[in-house]
């Protein structure tokens, strides 16, 4: 229900919905638990498997990527946590990852424009508005280019009109409200005595953020839906969306758009590197004159999220 219930109805099965991975790992080792075992009971898991078998895609990929095209465009999308790890060795990294995948278009979400890494030299074409801690970086130029206000200076939406290979596309750079829990639960996981009622209180103010947010990333979604299919071109949507494939906000974009992941990657989806493990909400998507040719996350501690590069082209 968790893909289909709007949190602003009803808000607690945006948080089952995070708790997919687990209970799909729980229903694998059930399997395998009840083979050993010769008993039957293993196909109530494999059913509970098959009933979600669509999450199942969204969340482990089981595409081989294609053979790379002349005329296709790369878009890579990173939180940069502020640049925060991007210093010596690691911003080398960095930099020689930029030059092995060679992006055509870089968004990133919380970065200063003028504390960037990225080589403005190939990626003359910068849009960032002051307010903002968003920014596209590309190596076409920009025709038109808007901020959607939808949040405060962190989250938000902006985007760009350019041309390639001769064909008009827009680019939205897209950072959702955040569940701001990642240090409370840190500090309930290194700290948490169930005993005590200080937990419980912990784990009660979480749970009100987590809420709180659902709430404001549907709204914020809706805005940004509305906003796209208005447009005259073939659109792409990328950046932090804070919610995993088992949310409203992921089903709504899903009606719209192609899950980048979902058509082209292989092997685990997560996204985020930070505290609460396993979780996909990193996305690029794109419109359905696009073909997504490749889709990979990158698994590098340049933040506290990984990157996410795709290759496309239009159809």
């Amino acid at each position: 229900m968790s893909p289909f219930v709007d949190p602003a109805s009803f808000w607690f099965f945006s948080l089952l919905g995070m708790g997919y991975p687990w209970l799909l790992l729980f229903n694998m080792i059930f399997v395998l638990w009840w083979i050993w075992l010769r008993k039957w009971y293993f196909l109530f898991s494999v059913g509970c498997i098959l009933v979600g078998w669509n999450h199942f895609q969204s969340f482990i990929g089981l595409n081989s990527a294609l053979p790379k095209q002349k005329e296709e465009l790369t878009i890579m999308t990173m939180n940069s946590m502020v640049y925060r790890k991007l210093k010596g060795a690691t911003k080398k990294r960095f930099n020689q990852t930029l030059v092995d995948y060679n992006p055509d278009i870089i968004l990133l979400q919380e970065g200063y424009a003028r504390t960037s890494p990225i080589d403005k030299k190939k990626y003359p074409y910068i849009y960032q508005p002051k307010t903002k801690l968003l920014g596209i970086y590309s190596k076409y130029p920009f025709s038109n280019k808007g901020n959607m206000d939808i949040g405060n200076q962190a989250n938000g939406c902006i985007y760009v009109d350019l041309t390639v290979n001769q064909q008009k596309i827009r680019v939205y750079n897209v950072h959702l409200q955040s569940n701001q829990v990642a240090q409370d639960a840190s500090k309930l996981r290194k700290e948490g005595d169930l005993q005590e009622k200080e937990t419980w209180m912990g784990i009660r103010a979480m749970l009100g953020k987590v809420k709180r947010s659902a709430v404001v990333r549907s709204e914020q979604a809706k805005m940004i839906l509305a906003h796209l299919k208005k447009s005259k071109y073939p659109v792409i949507a990328a950046g932090d969306f804070n919610d995993t494939p088992l949310s409203y906000t992921y089903q709504l974009f899903s009606r719209t758009l192609n899950d980048g992941f979902k058509e082209r990657a292989m092997g685990i989806g997560t996204t985020y590197n930070g505290s609460i493990p396993v979780l996909r909400i990193d996305y690029i998507w794109t419109d359905k004159q696009f073909k997504i040719n490749s889709h990979q996350v990158i698994k590098e501690n340049f933040s506290d999220h990984y990157p996410v590069i795709s290759s496309i082209q239009l159809k």
